[in-house]
């Protein structure tokens, strides 16, 4: 009697600890899950976050890009007119004539994609200008590659023009000086410049001489290559 009592109790002792551990399992998932849930829904937020950063910055871009295209497109009918005006007066046939012919007349509305070949072309346009500038600038240096460094160069345009100028008057000068010493072998072009007039001639100034000379050195500018860059 009390054996059986015990395993009664026994058996109800396990019946209980299963239901227990039934219980733990089932409180360890729904915890899982609301882990799970929760990190999940942390995810989304975090996605929607970033989808938010993303679709501002691509509108950021996109009025940036507006304003681009505002800017670039705001003086092209006029750029349009004056190419057609100036490809219709000259002589012969070219490429470049008849794209230009095409929107002589326009007075519609061109589309985007014409536009951007008009772009196109007035760019194309605009770098051979650049580059023959640079070539007369910098003769016998090798071309800049890239558009940056094209734009570059022609910064430094205005000092380059400084150096020329300065590099004509030292090249005509010394043709001048150079002719006169044929002349006169032992003249000192140095003291020359440097002294002031001979005693009893303190009257006499370079200016008097100017338009008296002026002939001569044009024959003299004429002489001068341009080749030879003197610092």
């Amino acid at each position: 009697m009390e054996r059986s009592e015990r395993e009664k109790q026994e058996a109800q002792a396990a019946e209980v600890r299963q239901e227990l551990d039934a219980l733990v399992k089932k409180h360890e998932r729904l915890e899982l899950d609301s882990k799970t849930r929760e990190f999940e829904l942390a995810s989304a937020l975090e996605s929607a976050k970033s989808a938010k950063a993303e679709a501002q910055k691509a509108l950021q871009e996109i009025e940036a890009m507006k304003k681009i295209a505002t800017g670039a497109f705001a003086d092209l009918p006029h750029s349009v007119s004056d190419a057609a005006a100036f490809y219709r007066g000259e002589e012969g046939s070219s490429t470049e004539k008849v794209f230009w012919s095409q929107y002589a007349e326009a007075g519609h509305s061109v589309p985007l994609s014409d536009q951007l070949k008009q772009l196109v072309e007035l760019h194309k346009a605009a770098e051979q200008a650049r580059k023959g500038l640079i070539g007369q600038l910098w003769p016998g240096e090798v071309l800049p590659l890239s558009y940056f460094e094209l734009v570059r160069r022609l910064v430094d345009a205005c000092p380059r023009l400084e150096v020329i100028k300065h590099s004509v008057c030292v090249e005509g000068a010394r043709r001048a000086f150079a002719r006169a010493k044929v002349h006169w072998g032992k003249l000192d072009a140095q003291k020359l410049v440097k002294d002031g007039p001979p005693e009893g001639k303190e009257h006499r100034r370079p200016e008097m001489y100017y338009e008296g000379v002026l002939k001569g050195a044009r024959l003299v500018a004429n002489e001068c290559t341009g080749d030879v860059i003197f610092e």
